[in-house]
């Protein structure tokens, strides 16, 4: 048995999924509006049967309110997601009734919720990349390099919608293609892409962006047509579930609650805090210090000759699928340009373009591997320059997860003002705000924590079992990579 599981662990599709699932369940990032106002909805479904947070209300500024009563101003998906999670933590060890307590819970339905379907988004991101023909080295650095060097790895420890709904529209837009493709079951295949894809609007609203994209590309890639009657009609449930909460709590099927948000912002511009694109909110959010995507994240930068890359290959085979994967980020960037609030607050990134995230990590993955006409030196070249962009994007995002994503949006450099400096000095884990009311962020206690930190561990060397769990998965990977090139030559030499 020992042997059989050590075995599966070392296929390179498991490992990886085990690194990046240990990495993002291993940081609990506490509490904030946000995640406070999303974990308040949880609670009161399981509680007390009610979607309304009256008798939390007072530990978010998120809010909404409707009637005198107190509604939770987000998208439902995650809240109703982390249900379950809940419902069997209080089913066993009761209602958490300590800060503690109430900690822990909020932590396993985080996990839950949040961290388990962003670690499973990683090798759909792998087989997507294979489905499109992009080589076997360069997809698999490629979701590693999503999971763990971008801000999926920090957003993926927070109780928020965007890194679940990255998730849901990634596996959404995977099963389109699979059934595009004609495989087996294709009906089946866009019923769930379907569902997905509703489930990701439930989970943040703004990923109707994706799905318009999806839906285009599926009335130009299925066939025969009439099968596109099953994504509506998968998509159909998600939407009847939210579209009857919308009309529950807020009056109507598409009476959204930022309509009735008590943040100022909301309220402002054209519609719902959107107005006009502003050139230097794109040049923060993209490669400034303060909340620039690049800056961070510099890997990312190959999307842009990967995508020329895709957009040539094979006469023009696959122009829609890089037409349709570049014009969501395009999307996601035209949105959070037009924001009266672009910067979401308290963050290290441009958190509205998280979704799109795995999108430019799929066109990235097309520039990590040179034709098969490059020389040795070009191929030497291009995984050089591209280990190094990863190396520190990932190095940074570390930083970022273990001290605390939620940078105060006053601090104009959030990694060389604030992350990193504690990173170094072993300061991590430092968020004071509890999930379930707000201490001070000046002299609270912090309420945030690692797993290392939970055994004893203190400063950086609290990293140390994540890493320890790091290298041994690498170390079974390339064993298993090493017995299978050396089974291949001893089945060439019987060869010959």
């Amino acid at each position: 048995m020992i042997a059989r599981l050590l075995d599966r662990l070392s296929r390179p599709g498991v490992g990886l999924f085990v690194v990046v699932f240990a990495a993002y369940a291993y940081f609990y990032q506490a509490g904030g509006w946000n995640q406070n106002s999303r974990f308040d909805l949880t609670r009161a479904i399981v509680e007390r049967g009610t979607a309304s947070i009256d008798a939390y209300h007072r530990n978010t500024g998120d809010k909404a309110r409707v009637r005198g009563r107190y509604y939770c101003e987000k998208a439902p998906g995650a809240s109703w997601l982390a249900v379950p999670a809940y419902a069997a933590w209080v089913g066993v060890t009761g209602r958490p009734r300590s800060l503690a307590e109430i900690d822990a819970a909020a932590y396993a339905s985080t996990v839950w919720a949040v961290a388990l379907p962003a670690a499973l988004a990683v090798p759909v991101l792998i087989w997507l990349l294979g489905a499109l023909g992009c080589p076997q080295p360069a997809r698999w650095i490629a979701g590693a390099g999503y999971g763990l060097a971008t801000l999926a790895w920090p957003h993926a420890t927070l109780f928020y919608g965007q890194q679940l709904s990255a998730a849901l529209s990634l596996a959404g837009w995977a099963l389109v293609v699979r059934a595009a493709s004609g495989r087996p079951w294709p009906r089946r295949s866009l019923a769930a892409a379907g569902f997905l894809l509703g489930a990701s609007v439930a989970a943040d609203y703004p990923a109707v962006l994706c799905v318009l994209v999806v839906v285009g590309y599926a009335a130009v890639k299925v066939r025969p047509l009439g099968r596109l009657a099953w994504l509506v009609l998968g998509g159909a449930i998600p939407a009847a579930l939210l579209a009857l909460y919308h009309a529950v709590v807020f009056g109507g099927p598409l009476h959204l609650p930022y309509e009735y948000s008590l943040m100022p912002y909301r309220h402002q511009g054209f519609f719902m805090g959107l107005g006009m694109p502003s050139g230097e909110v794109l040049l923060n959010i993209l490669v400034t210090p303060y909340r620039g995507l690049f800056f961070s994240a510099p890997w990312l930068l190959l999307s842009i000759p990967g995508f020329v890359r895709l957009w040539r290959r094979e006469d023009g085979a696959w122009r829609r699928e890089a037409a349709a994967f570049a014009a969501i980020p395009l999307l996601y960037l035209w949105m959070n340009a037009s924001m009266v609030d672009p910067y979401a607050g308290w963050a290290v990134g441009p958190r509205f373009l998280v979704p799109s995230l795995p999108f430019v990590a799929i066109l990235a993955g097309f520039a990590l591997s040179p034709g098969a006409n490059a020389s040795g030196r070009a191929k030497r070249l291009v995984l050089g320059t591209s280990a190094a962009l990863i190396l520190y994007s990932g190095a940074m995002m570390l930083a970022a997860t273990a001290v605390k994503p939620e940078v105060p949006v006053h601090i104009r450099h959030p990694f060389g003002d604030y992350i990193l400096p504690r990173f170094f000095s072993g300061s991590l884990a430092v968020n004071t705000q509890s999930i379930d009311r707000v201490s001070s962020p000046a002299h609270g206690p912090a309420h945030a924590w690692n797993l290392g930190q939970a055994v004893g561990l203190d400063g950086l060397a609290s990293l140390a079992p994540l890493g320890a769990i790091a290298a041994i998965a690498t170390a079974i990977a390339v064993g298993r990579r090493r017995r299978a090139r050396a089974g291949a030559a001893m089945t060439q030499n019987d060869v010959v």
